[in-house]
């Protein structure tokens, strides 16, 4: 969802750094970077284990969480440019389309609501409704169980390294979107089985094509 369907690392990274001041945190841009991809339970995790924290990864979440939904409600974050018209293109022509995100579930509905994109995803699953985060597979595998599809029937879009890894650990086929205007500029999607540039450039003989 973050970077594919929404334009939301920037403002993401934006609150990050934030907060990562607000605790006294230093944090460099490296460190930050290999978070991507990852809930935000584990990013927070994987720092309180690396840094001096007070606060619990749970209510970093949560302020996290709440700071985001302002953002998000106040036009702060757009939809990626094309990712509308490839929803529609795909959903029209009978694919089974789902949201598999490291944000936490509640995210996951409150975006889909505010962008009037709920009817296109019946399935859907968040970060926080799994065990192990991206780059480990399992929500894809739990996506896939949830729709009645085989892993090997699956295409995943992703714009994060772990992501890119997870859709590939999981035995699915991946497109790299690597989003031009987001941090996954700088990650690497070599992974995949395909890296595009622009949404535009996936069009629906594309995906049937890779899909086999």
């Amino acid at each position: 969802m973050d970077g594919v369907i929404i334009d939301s690392e920037p403002i993401h990274q934006q609150l990050e750094v934030e907060m990562f001041f607000d605790l006294g945190l230093s944090i460099s841009e490296e460190e930050h970077s290999s978070y991507v991809g990852t809930s935000a339970i584990d990013m927070w995790t994987l720092i309180r284990e690396k840094h001096v924290l007070s606060k619990t990864p749970e209510d970093l979440l949560l302020y996290g969480r709440k700071r985001y939904w302002q953002a998000l409600e106040k036009g702060k974050v757009p939809l990626v440019h094309g990712a509308l018209e490839l929803i529609d293109t795909l959903h029209r022509a009978g694919f089974m389309i789902q949201v598999a995100s490291s944000a936490t579930r509640p995210t996951v509905d409150k975006v889909l609501e505010y962008f009037k994109l709920g009817d296109y995803f019946k399935h859907r699953i968040g970060g926080n409704e799994v065990r192990l985060s991206k780059p480990h597979p399992e929500i894809f595998l739990r996506a896939a169980e949830q729709s009645g599809s085989h892993p090997g029937q699956c295409l995943v879009i992703e714009d994060s390294a772990n992501g890119v890894k997870a859709a590939k650990a999981a035995g699915m086929v991946c497109i790299g979107y690597a989003n031009p205007n987001s941090e996954t500029q700088t990650q690497d999607l070599s992974a995949a089985d395909l890296v595009v540039d622009a949404l535009h450039k996936i069009d629906l003989a594309l995906v049937r094509y890779l899909a086999g």
